[in-house]
């Protein structure tokens, strides 16, 4: 199925002038365009071509859920406001706009956020719902980009095969893990009637109906048939997603007619909008491919009687004859497409739950006509379903109303050298809301404690502020160790919680007595700093179970008469010292972090129980252990996001802290990135300095060597424009788009990697001045993990005056000669030990333009020559020489002619 779909899409793409991406792996999307008008001629209007009739207000369009998940996306962190008129109303959800419900198009029409409905929805009830129908109040409305679209589905998750649409999950983003299959937006109350079984138009659609093609969008109608071995969309109408009006689909409700034929070439409609056809139920698992009789399409049709023009996509008339050619299809034709449906209607589901969902202004209760409209629907549905599928599936209209959580907030009590007072212990206590509306219980807010392991105690909770609660645990009287714990009760039964959340089985302790537990002091040693970057910022982070008093730095600069610097609070736990102002190159700071504890005895401890030392060379280093140490970050593209910050979720040292380009809460990280972690100002760049760094990603890739998302290293010299810096191992991927920040085919790092190190000759940027980035760009849609960079440093090419590495014995590379070069370059290779080497020349997008040696070499010295391609035109170039496939070496060369 996904080869006869990719090639598929490789020919409609090709057709429309982007044969370029087609070569492109499809997105993971939940409507990967069933058909491209492009590539099909005879059927190019049925995509855009206005229809006539209620049936024509279905604004379902291709990838549509991808496409509102990235609108909700690109609006950015949305804060929800309270809402005092939310909450389940019998078996219907009421959702009042938190705020984030609507935005407006450029001209002020208002469009609904439908993942922020589905979020909000999903924050009050269980992921217990396989499709959710959201209802606006009467005088609201939205806009699907399609004039007199009255409502929409939106396939936010699809796990069958073999009914035209690609596998696909984006539930998640709409606030479902794991169930929700389809989103029904139905719009305005005020646009249906009353009578929800009352027909309307040339169609006869009720109510009933639109809300019945809505939710059938989950499995129809996407399905191509193989005619003369190409696909051919002969069963499709109205944007490929309806079936076409000459086909005899039984009336379905999914467009189409129930035609006759009534002579060797005369054909009749016999009915329109009657329920669901043999070919919806199918696709739909509720009948078998053997069940599934053939399908009568009439071609060529001809002589309409009554006249008029018609189409593939006209609305269903009932009473139309006409005269035509009958072409029948099968199973076996959508299968030679699409493959098989699986699961097979034996083991499909045939039932379903739908939710039903009210979305009411902000500061606006639920009318009681628009309650009574929609529970007439709502209450109608399920029989509805039942008469239109001949009782071969189900619907559960009804909701699983919850009520609220109780959350309880609560800073642990520390211990205490006072045995003889008694101390407050406060909390704040919410109710979360729910389905049912639920508040607390004042009679239900308890701590309880006890002593040195006696009896448990209970005390009340008494209100202490808006949502603040507090008890006084009495004095112990003498050194012991107290426990407590804070039980918490709504009004709704069973709805519970305690503090901690095991409540007596693992209490909150605290120890009342003389203290003889030393504070604990962590540091992270710098053990090396070019004099260019003093002072240099250390933390230490100290911790003690009765508090901290003091943090102090011992030094010792050169050997010279220990100093105390006293140590600033940055943070809850954290302490900074700033060193080596004025130091140069050869000095060196012994020192270390002392803490003392707020005990009678004042204890202390020391981050180490000698000295760490920091040299001074020339070369920068930058671990992220001790702060930002003048790096920055900011978005680069207008318009466009940045999502740098340091996180300790991934480190090249394990337990250690990184640049994270990514979310701050564990989720993926969010679209439209131009994202830039800046260095500060090089002020020289010497030819032969290297950049040096440890990262990890995980972006979305686009198929093999082509990247959605990507990072890379770029540098400017001056203020000059950014240029891509080339590592020695290259890059792994190229971009798909072509539109700013994104440039196609310039190169990225893309897919996913554990921590690696990188090396990037800085040579062609010298002499400096010189400022470099890491950048992560990232598109409108999916997420993942993101980007942790780690480990930078910035080593000049005479090498550090300390701390340098001792020399070893390995392979050497000479640089290319001559440079320039005309024709003919050489080098020459000293091996310690037989290498497959591969010497080649590389642009300054990172392209490989040229192989000038792939071959063995013995151990021992060898020269190499390669002529130069003369179709290679003259510019800076980049010789690249690996040794079993390492990078062994990289050189600039110029090329002239």
């Amino acid at each position: 199925m996904r080869t006869r779909h990719a090639h598929l899409l490789a020919l409609l793409l090709a057709a429309a002038g982007l044969a370029a991406a087609a070569a492109v792996a499809a997105r993971p999307l939940p409507r990967l365009a069933p058909a491209a008008a492009a590539g099909f001629p005879g059927e190019a209007r049925a995509a855009a071509a206005p229809a006539r009739g209620p049936v024509a207000a279905c604004g379902t369009g291709s990838e549509s859920s991808a496409d509102a998940l990235a609108r909700h996306l690109a609006r950015g962190p949305l804060a929800a406001l309270p809402t005092t008129h939310s909450g389940d109303l019998g078996e219907i959800a009421v959702l009042e706009d938190d705020g984030t419900f609507f935005f407006t198009t450029s001209g002020g029409t208002p469009v609904l956020d439908l993942a922020a409905v589905s979020r909000a929805f999903y924050r009050t009830h269980g992921d217990d719902y396989d499709a959710l129908a959201v209802w606006l109040a009467s005088g609201l409305t939205t806009w699907f980009g399609v004039p007199g679209a009255l409502a929409a589905a939106y396939v936010v998750r699809n796990d069958v095969d073999g009914i035209g649409l690609e596998r696909a999950d984006l539930g998640e983003g709409f606030g479902s893990p794991a169930r929700l299959q389809i989103l029904l937006s139905m719009n305005g109350l005020h646009r249906y009637a009353d009578d929800p079984w009352a027909p309307g138009g040339v169609d006869e659609f009720t109510t009933l109906d639109f809300l019945a093609h809505e939710f059938a969008h989950r499995f129809t109608a996407y399905a191509w048939v193989e005619s003369a071995g190409a696909p051919s969309p002969a069963l499709l109408g109205r944007a490929y997603q309806h079936w076409n009006f000459f086909a005899d689909v039984d009336g379905s409700v999914m467009e189409g007619c129930d035609w006759t034929q009534v002579g060797p070439d005369s054909f009749r409609t016999t009915g329109v909008t009657t329920g669901f056809g043999r070919l919806d139920l199918y696709l739909m698992g509720l009948a078998s491919k053997a069940e599934t009789d053939s399908v009568l399409v009439v071609n060529d049709p001809s002589a309409f009687d009554p006249p008029d023009i018609y189409v593939p996509w006209s609305v269903p008339r009932p009473g139309l004859g006409c005269r035509g050619r009958a072409t029948w299809w099968t199973v076996d034709d959508i299968e030679a497409v699409h493959g098989p449906r699986v699961p097979e209607a034996a083991a499909a589901p045939h039932a379903w739950r739908v939710g039903f969902a009210l979305v009411v202004p902000r500061g606006a209760p639920a009318s009681a006509a628009d309650l009574a409209k929609l529970e007439a629907i709502r209450s109608a549905f399920p029989a509805w379903f039942a008469a239109a599928t001949a009782g071969r599936g189900s619907v559960d209209a009804t909701l699983d109303s919850r009520p609220g959580a109780v959350t309880i907030a609560h800073e642990p009590l520390r211990d205490t050298e006072d045995v003889l007072s008694p101390r407050v212990v406060t909390a704040r206590i919410a109710v979360e809301p729910g389905g049912l509306p639920a508040a607390l219980d004042p009679a239900a807010l308890r701590l309880h404690w006890r002593v040195a392991g006696g009896a448990w105690n209970a005390a009340p909770l008494a209100p202490a502020g808006p949502d603040s609660f507090a008890a006084v645990l009495p004095a112990p009287g003498a050194a012991a160790t107290v426990e407590y714990w804070i039980e918490a009760g709504a009004d709704a039964p069973g709805v519970v919680a305690f503090e901690p959340p095991a409540g007596a089985a693992a209490p909150h302790a605290f120890k009342a007595g003389p203290d003889v537990t030393p504070p604990e002091v962590r540091h992270a040693p710098v053990a090396s700093q070019a004099a260019a970057r003093l002072p240099q910022t250390l933390l230490a982070r100290a911790t003690d179970n009765l508090g901290v008093a003091a943090v102090w730095l011992e030094r010792s600069v050169n050997g010279g008469a220990p100093e105390t610097l006293p140590a600033a609070r940055v943070g809850r736990d954290s302490f900074a010292v700033a060193v080596g102002a004025g130091l140069a190159e050869g000095d060196h700071v012994a020192y270390r972090f002392v803490a003392r504890d707020a005990s009678a005895a004042g204890l202390t401890a020391a981050s180490s129980a000698g000295f760490d030392t920091l040299r001074v060379g020339r070369d920068w280093t930058h671990d992220v252990e001790n702060g930002a140490d003048g790096w920055f970050h900011a978005p680069y593209w207008y318009s466009y996001r940045d999502a740098w910050h340091t996180s300790p979720r991934w480190a090249s040292a394990p337990g250690g802290t990184s640049w994270r380009c990514g979310s701050t809460d564990g989720t993926p990280y969010p679209p439209h990135l131009d994202a830039n972690l800046y260095s500060p100002l090089i002020a020289e760049l010497p030819p032969g300095t290297l950049l040096r760094f440890d990262h990890r990603y995980e972006l979305e890739a686009a198929g093999p060597g082509r990247a959605w998302d990507g990072a890379r290293v770029e540098v400017q010299v001056a203020n000059g424009p950014w240029q891509i810096a080339m590592p020695a191992a290259g890059y792994t991927h190229g971009f798909v788009l072509n539109t700013n920040p994104f440039q196609r085919d310039t190169p990225c790092w893309s897919g996913t990697s554990g921590f690696r190190s990188e090396v990037v000759d800085l040579t062609p940027f010298s002499p400096g001045p010189a400022r470099i980035r890491f950048r992560m760009l990232a598109d409108d849609y999916l997420g993942l993990d993101g980007w942790h960079v780690d480990r930078v440093r910035l080593s000049f090419p005479d090498g550090p005056l300390v701390a340098a590495p001792a020399p070893r014995d390995g392979p050497v590379v000479g640089a290319p000669r001559p440079n320039p070069a005309a024709h003919v370059v050489g080098t020459t290779i000293a091996l310690t030990a037989a290498a497959q080497v591969v010497w080649a020349l590389f642009d300054v997008q990172g392209r490989r333009v040229a192989t000038l040696w792939d071959g063995p070499l013995a151990p021992g010295a060898r020269d190499l020559e390669a002529w130069l391609p003369a179709a290679l035109p003259a510019g800076l170039y980049f010789s690249r020489v690996a040794l079993d496939g390492r990078p062994a070496a990289i050189h600039r060369l110029a090329l002239v002619r």
